[in-house]
Order: structure tokens, then sequence, then C-alpha cells
């Protein structure tokens, strides 16, 4: 199995937005409160001795213009190791200067990770987005006609959406995206401490969901997008003392993504086979018994038996690539 790259993140905490959307607070969730410059991540970086995939995040990184961007850019390709790559989330739209494509193609680039929590008009409007769909899919299309790698960053829970329409949401990405695999992030909505959406939901005008509904959810929704061809690269909100201490409401569990995993994986099983047996590889042994075995819990109740039922129906075996 091909060794993956480490990842090295730097984090830009509002870079280049021109608003701030209602459920967001970069300065909670990445810990970071100011801008790290161009000349910091090249002091960093100088100092490695592997190559690394080095990801710039918490912002829009295409909105701080031409120069800034290749400043960036230059510094990991001058001073990481060879061999490194760039991967870096940006809104869709700030692609759609072809100039600003040109530059981005003439360097190593991992992955563009596009901010699209929903596609759905009246919901980007309540999250004060830009929210011309129309606009979104045909910046992506002109992104991909310059074959730049793609993945995307989507949301559940937020305010106007429903489990429908992220689902069609994610129906349209994939009819754009074809047979290529894209990389997926999925934020399940918390009500951070400081936002709008703090205010909406005092209001009343807003109702957070709860950890139930956003596992079942977001089962659904990886379930969904992984027979889709989309490929989870991660679930939640990075969990952090500070995040924890932020969270006013929303399905807040420091084990949230695996237990979206769990339930996207069962869901895959009962659909394949309501009764089993059910035969997966051992990586995925703790899905089941972690957190008070909550996947089998949740095969149990699916398949509607016990616990011991399902579980004399399930065995695991070892992958290839992990037989020594």
């Amino acid at each position: 199995m091909k060794k993956q790259m480490k990842k090295l993140p730097f984090f830009l905490p509002f870079g280049g937005c021109r608003g701030r959307c209602v459920y967001c607070s970069q300065s909670t969730i990445t810990g970071a409160a100011d801008l790290i410059s161009p000349e910091l991540v090249s002091s960093v970086l100088m100092d490695l001795d592997e190559p690394r995939e080095v990801c710039f995040f918490g912002g829009s990184f295409c909105r701080f213009g031409f120069s800034k961007v290749k400043e960036y850019l230059d510094s990991v390709v001058k001073y990481a190791p060879e061999g490194s790559r760039i991967r870096f989330s940006t809104y869709p739209g700030d692609l759609s200067n072809k100039s600003m494509r040109d530059l981005i193609n003439t360097y190593p680039i991992a992955c563009i990770e596009l901010g699209i929590p929903s596609l759905d008009p009246d919901v980007l409007s309540l999250c004060k987005r830009e929210a011309d769909p129309e606009a979104i899919l045909n910046d992506i299309k002109n992104i991909m006609h310059d074959s730049l790698p793609l993945g995307v960053q989507m949301m559940i829970g937020l305010p106007g959406q429903t489990k429908e329409s992220s689902l069609a949401d994610l129906k349209k990405l994939a009819e754009i995206k074809g047979p290529i695999s894209w990389d997926l992030r999925l934020y399940p909505c918390l009500v951070l401490e400081g936002t709008e959406l703090e205010k909406m939901m005092n209001s009343g005008s807003y109702h957070p969901i709860n950890l139930e509904q956003a596992v079942k959810w977001g089962g659904i929704f990886i379930d969904r997008a992984v027979s889709l061809g989309f490929n989870p690269i991660r679930i939640g909100l990075q969990e952090s003392e500070l995040l924890a201490s932020k969270v006013r409401g929303g399905p807040h569990h420091a084990a949230l993504g695996e237990m979206i995993a769990s339930e996207s994986l069962v869901r895959k099983l009962t659909r394949n086979s309501m009764t089993g047996p059910w035969i997966v590889p051992d990586e995925h042994i703790s899905k089941f018994t972690g957190h008070g075995c909550f996947g089998l819990q949740r095969l149990a109740e699916l398949n509607g038996t016990t616990v011991n039922a399902v579980s004399e129906k399930l065995s695991f075996f070892p992958r290839a690539e992990n037989i020594v």
C-alpha cells in the first residue's frame, strides 16, 4: 500500500474572506488568531527532512489576490523538501479568473478544497454566503476544464437545510465530478459562541440538529457520497478544549466523526443484506465496538434484532496489505 504523505497545516483565519458566514468562528475552529505570513511558512518548511503535503486552511486562499497567493505557493516550492505538494481551501468563485487558475496550475497541487456547504440558494442566503448555485457549478466546471485536482467541504444541519436538499447537493456535484474521485470533508453545523448563528438560535429563528439527528443524517450522507465516488477524509471539526468551551448548540461530541462513519458503514451493510452474514475488513472493528458498541447497536436496530444476534453474523478479515 502506498504510504500517504504527511500533512502540515497552516491556518489563515478569515484570510481573504469578504464577509463572515453566520456559523463561522475561525479562531475557535483553528485555534489561530493571526495570519501566518509566507515568510513564517518558509522558516518552518526549510527545517523539514521529508516531503509534506503543505495545507493552507481557515480562509479563502485565492481571495488574497494573485501576488499574495504566489508568495504562499513560492514559500512551499522554494523551501519545502523536494516532492512536497500543496493543498488549500477556497471559494469556487475565487478561481473563476483564468489567470489565477493558470498560476495555480504551475505548482504541485495535491488538492483544491472548495467550500460548498450547500447548493440551495435559500440556505446559502440564510448563511450569508454567495447564493447563486449555477454560478458555483459553472466555476467548478471551469476549474475542472483546467485539470486542477478538486475536493469539497460540505455541511449538514444549516439554517433552512434538509436531509433531502443536502443529498440533492451531493448528486449535483457528483454529476459534474463524473468518475473522478474527490476528497470530501463533512461538517455537521455547530453553534459557536459569538457567531450570528448563536443569536439566531437564541431568538428561535434557528434550531440546531441534535447528536442523534446528525449521526443518522451524516451516515446517510457519507454512505451516498461513497457510492457516488467521493473519498471522505474528514467528518466533523477537529476536537479541542477551545472548541468544546465555545460550543453553544448543535451535535457536539468528541467521537462524532467516528459515529457517523459507523452509521454509514452499518447502512451500507444492511443495504446489501438486511439479514447478514456480514464480512468487513478488520480496520473497521472499532466502528462496531467503540463508543459503547455504537455500530453493533445500530446494526441491531436496523436489523430488528439483538446485539448478540448481529454479532454472531458479523466477522472481520485482514486486508492483504495489512498482512505481514
